[in-house]
């Protein structure tokens, strides 16, 4: 029997949520206030905010266990971060992005993607992008 392709979310996973839910409250924000923005500049704040902090905390844990157990599956670090933010992403990843055999990068659009194996992502909405479905996982500690 092959190994199981997983395809794991980044941030919300594997780091914080929290740019995520930056990115959220501020396009919340400019709804609310009905100020027009183009999207690209939404896209453009997010990058240059991803790229200005440091590093997130890592979950080693769930690293941890995916290391040990590379013989079982195949990794493919699955994202709906842009591609801008291939670098800092795969810097943030350290050690741990050698244990990944691919990473895509969605820009936003990660929903309508259709990928084999199994998802793991901390919003259910994505987990009828996996062949077979997937595992709501949400950032519990980097320990």
């Amino acid at each position: 029997m092959g190994k199981l392709l997983v395809n794991i979310d980044f941030d919300g996973v594997l780091i914080p949520n929290h740019f995520e839910l930056m990115l959220f409250e501020r396009v919340t924000r400019i709804k609310l206030t009905g100020l027009s923005s183009a999207s690209d500049s939404i896209i453009e704040w997010y990058i240059k905010v991803v790229n200005t902090f440091p590093f997130a905390p890592l979950n080693v844990k769930l690293l941890k266990f995916f290391e040990r157990n590379m013989d079982k599956y195949t990794l493919r670090l699955w994202t709906n971060r842009n591609l801008d933010l291939r670098e800092k992403t795969l810097q943030n990843l350290d050690v741990f992005k050698s244990i990944f055999d691919s990473f895509q990068f969605y820009g936003g659009k990660k929903k309508k993607s259709r990928v084999e194996g199994i998802v793991i992502d901390n919003n259910p909405d994505y987990l009828k992008c996996g062949e077979f479905g997937g595992i709501i996982y949400p950032w519990k500690g980097g320990k």
